[in-house]
């Protein structure tokens, strides 16, 4: 017989339990909880028994992997300018916010996740504040679920659905287990809250039921665009998620992590080898205890002499092995050997460590085309809520009209400054780079201040021509007739030339 009974909608959602276990699994590895996540993914009896007794080392490159393209994306700030706009205003919501270190700590859990995700919101920066201003903040994409369109993967989902667990204590000392959920739509924002029991969602109530004040149930955002933007690592056509830097890297870590743990444990146990002796050297009534002493007797002792029990491990082989690992690790990542230091010779200028960079620029390339298009449109919507709402940076509101801004990187490498400066004088010998540009781009300085440092460096050079004055002859050894009449000067230039007779 069928059962016909409903089944009680649960939380974390069924369709979203592979991403969200895909999630916990990368940043496992990204921490350095390598154990814990092989073992949680390989779900093996054989992976507890290989390691039963033995010590696990874990060489964290999953970490490194991350950190190295987060410090050539973001380790310098990106400039934003409004070139139309209002550009103290922009300014003044990157600094509130602290921009640059939100877009590096994104940076890396983007690496590690595969997806990053941003929010704009309207309130008070700390609580208790009157003024309210534009705060942006990472969210965990783990509690993002979008109604994605299947017909269409790239569009923008109409509603999009941030919801998480929470718990609230009560009044008898224990505590409920909540759903919370907003509900984002162009121009409002639905927020709900459901009481749960374990993983199942109870049914809804209110939000003063559950004992939280000053939550609305619809909030509206005054302008017609969503606050919520997802930003992912990178992706192919046909997919709406973004995919890890660690999707295809995992099975080395694995191996450079065995490697090393069995190299390790196999030098531990050699370190401190057994002595064997001769027959009758050790007591069997209890005099001595063998296990104590660490020897072995054996019967056919050539000529009685102790020696030790001695393992040649012949790790060359291991070690061998480990360098291949790390090199397809490195390889497969497109992370550079230079980028850490450990790369095979110098690098004479700066285009020369840009070629032996060359995978690992295209992998951060490659990252910034998402980036872009996120940044630019979060500042543009963050324009379209100041003008909204009259929120005030830097002491004023918006002037003008919202702005789609633009964004400059920078590479993310050290700065070569003669290579930088020999090219910078060529471009500006070859009339396609003026001062100003110049200055900004070795100074990184802002416009307003490149024009005043290149006045001064005019005023500088400018060469003080000499005031003429007929008076003063070039030609006379003195200018003791500088006022004497020209007729005689005339004649003393003629003495002096040893002209005479009128000639």
């Amino acid at each position: 017989m069928a059962d016909n009974k409903v089944q009680e909608p649960i939380f974390p959602y069924k369709e979203a339990a592979d991403r969200l276990n895909d999630y916990a699994y990368y940043e496992k590895l990204f921490m350095g909880d390598h154990f814990t996540a092989f073992n949680v993914r390989i779900d093996s009896r054989d992976f507890n028994k290989a390691y039963a007794k033995m010590r696990y080392v874990k060489a964290n490159f999953a970490g490194l992997v991350s950190k190295i393209i987060a410090d050539m994306l973001f380790s310098e700030p990106v400039k934003i300018t409004v070139k139309d706009g209002d550009q103290d205003w922009v300014d003044g919501f990157v600094n509130d916010n602290k921009l640059d270190v939100l877009f590096y700590e994104s940076a890396l859990t983007n690496s590690f996740l595969g997806d990053q995700l941003f929010k704009l919101r309207i309130g008070p920066r700390i609580a208790g504040d009157e003024d309210k201003t534009i705060i942006m903040s990472n969210c965990p994409p783990s509690i993002y679920f979008p109604a994605i369109n299947a017909f269409n993967i790239d569009e923008d989902p109409a509603i999009k659905e941030l919801a998480w667990t929470i718990e609230i204590p009560q009044a008898d000392g224990k505590s409920k287990k909540y759903l919370r959920k907003e509900i984002h739509t162009p121009g409002k924002i639905f927020n709900e809250i459901y009481l749960m029991e374990g993983n199942k969602i109870m049914g809804k109530t209110t939000f003063e039921a559950a004992g939280m004040t000053g939550v609305l149930d619809v909030e509206e955002t005054k302008i017609n665009r969503q606050l919520v933007f997802h930003s992912p690592n990178w992706k192919t056509s046909g997919r709406f998620w973004g995919i890890s830097d660690y999707y295809d890297l995992d099975n080395l870590f694995y191996a450079i992590n065995n490697r090393l743990s069995k190299i390790d444990n196999i030098l531990d146990k050699h370190s401190d080898p057994l002595l064997l002796v001769p027959p009758g050297i050790l007591d069997d009534k209890g005099k001595v205890k063998k296990g104590n002493l660490g020897v072995i007797e054996i019967q056919n002792a050539e000529d009685g002499k102790p020696e030790y029990v001695v393992w040649d491990a012949s790790l060359e082989n291991a070690f061998n092995e480990v360098d291949k690992l790390i090199e397809m690790l490195m390889m497969t990542s497109e992370t550079s050997p230079d980028a850490l230091g450990m790369g095979k010779g110098m690098s004479d200028s700066g285009r020369a460590l840009k070629l032996k960079l060359l995978r690992t620029i295209a992998k951060t390339a490659r990252k910034k085309l998402y980036y872009n298009n996120a940044i630019k449109e979060i500042l543009y919507r963050a324009q379209m809520l100041g003008k909204a709402w009259g929120i005030k940076f830097g002491g004023q509101t918006l002037q003008g009209e919202p702005v789609v801004p633009e964004i400059i990187w920078s590479d993310g490498l050290p700065v070569d400054e003669v290579d930088q400066i020999d090219t910078i004088t060529k471009k500006i010998d070859a009339g396609v780079m003026s001062t100003v540009d110049a200055i900004v781009e070795i100074d990184g300085v802002d416009r307003d201040i490149a024009e005043e440092k290149a006045k001064e460096i005019q005023d500088e050079k400018r060469v003080n021509l000499p005031q003429p004055n007929f008076g003063n002859n070039p030609f006379l050894k003195s200018n003791d007739l500088a006022n004497e009449n020209p007729q005689k000067v005339v004649e003393e230039l003629k003495k002096r030339a040893g002209v005479t007779g009128g000639k």
